[in-house]
């Protein structure tokens, strides 16, 4: 499921990046890109819980 994410979001990207080029110029492609890097990560660290956290070692 992972790769099938991974792999559909490099096509999308690339797919946007070039009309947002096209369009707009290669300035606000890499802004284009940028942005939705972020938003990525801010949804990521919103969203998401660690599910295997590393215990701290027991004291004796």
């Amino acid at each position: 499921m992972y790769r099938l994410w991974r792999g559909g979001g490099f096509a999308v990207g690339a797919i946007l990046s070039g009309v947002v080029a096209d369009l707009y110029g290669m300035r606000a492609a890499i802004w284009a890109v940028s942005a939705v890097t972020v938003a990525s990560g801010l949804v990521v660290a919103v969203r998401m819980r660690e599910t295997n956290a590393r215990r701290a070692p027991r004291r004796p």
